[in-house]
């Protein structure tokens, strides 16, 4: 039991009692964003994940997220947890419990770190869930794994309107695709996944990146056909070619509880076409969201340099200005170490390990 009359369970993936859990919260409007849903671990590489159903005083369901675990590489045999997008869909209301509910996680056994990453766009929101962790125990964590600030775009204009307040260059980019032998649609053939990572690399590869190979790309698609409502991949895809080189981009969008994220993109360069790959995709991702109940959308994440500040994302950056130039803070990120000993001596392995790359490398 946590907080006033309300328990929870925790509950495995993909079990029949998650899954009822699921059907009873949609039935009362509650939708939960992507890494919420059953299969989420099906896209992430290395990791498992278990479900935390919020009870009400009565026994019926109130609210749910998901925590993921990955096994901890500088301590084998502990767990390293982390909470995506949690905020947006579960009623204020629910924050103690599920607070609660989070801290009695993370004091569990072999628990190395808890981390949380707090999503919306509501500074009030964001800061009383942030005095709720720190009264239990949680401490902000200065640079988020995601984004912290982005690009919003409100969506309550009808489509026409959003489309007239993007600039010129979108707006060709979108109408690009009725010139060329290409179409844009889901992507939903799990085969593609192999070339959802080499577009990605390559990508990554133009920017010059650091990529890290997170996504289990098969799964991805996977999870998209099983959850339409809080996962969009789509795809733009040559007419006059078949087979894998056929996808010249794409893009993945999640629904985060109110709002919906560009969350990953990457293209390809051809040499024998004129059109713009980017800007479609993100654009059906726009309508997918507004269509969805989305109240705005999030670009994704962005940095204050531009492609000719010398910022590596500069170019990333000035693309979604192109839809949007409203700057919003959305998420912060807090761990809980409950268990300092092995936590201290994970962090001396992994700075030691990080000393070992570093003298490599000259």
């Amino acid at each position: 039991m946590t907080g006033p009359g309300l328990g929870f369970d925790v509950l495995r993936d993909a079990s029949p009692e998650r899954e009822a859990s699921e059907r009873a919260l949609a039935a009362a409007g509650v939708r939960l964003p992507l890494p919420h849903r059953t299969g989420w671990a099906l896209a992430r590489r290395r990791i498992t994940s278990r479900y935390v159903a919020l009870r009400a005083p009565s026994g019926a369901y109130a609210g749910a997220f998901t925590v993921d675990a990955a096994v901890s590489r500088a301590l084998p045999g502990y767990r390293l947890l982390r909470v995506e997008r949690f905020g947006e869909a579960l009623a204020g209301a629910l924050w103690p419990a599920a607070v609660d509910a989070l801290a009695t996680i993370a004091r569990q056994p072999r628990v190395l770190r808890l981390t949380v990453e707090v999503f919306s766009r509501d500074a009030a929101a964001r800061t009383r869930l942030g005095t709720l962790l720190a009264q239990a125990g949680f401490r902000q964590v200065g640079i988020v794994r995601n984004w912290d600030r982005t690009l919003a775009l409100d969506l309550q204009p009808a489509e026409p309107e959003l489309l007239a307040s993007f600039s010129q260059s979108a707006r060709q980019g979108i109408r690009s695709v009725s010139k060329a032998p290409v179409k844009v649609c889901p992507i939903d053939d799990v085969q593609l996944g192999d070339r959802l990572e080499a577009l990605s690399r390559e990508t990554f590869a133009r920017t010059g990146g650091r990529y890290r190979a997170l996504w289990d790309w098969a799964g991805v698609i996977a999870l998209s056909r099983l959850a339409p409502d809080a996962a969009r991949l789509v795809g733009l895809f040559r007419t006059d070619r078949d087979g894998p080189e056929a996808l010249l981009g794409f893009a993945w969008g999640w629904w985060n509880g109110q709002s919906a994220s560009y969350f990953a993109g990457a293209s390809a360069r051809p040499r024998d076409l004129r059109v713009q790959i980017g800007q479609p995709l993100l654009w059906d991702l726009i309508v997918w969201a507004k269509r969805a109940g989305a109240a705005w959308f999030d670009l994704g994440g962005v940095s204050a340099g531009s492609a000719r500040s010398g910022d590596p994302v500069g170019g990333i950056s000035d693309f979604k200005r192109t839809f949007s130039k409203e700057i919003a803070e959305v998420a912060e990120d807090w761990t809980l170490e409950a268990h300092r000993v092995p936590a201290r001596l994970a962090a001396l392995v992994s700075s030691g390990a990080a000393w070992l790359s570093r003298m490599g490398g000259r």
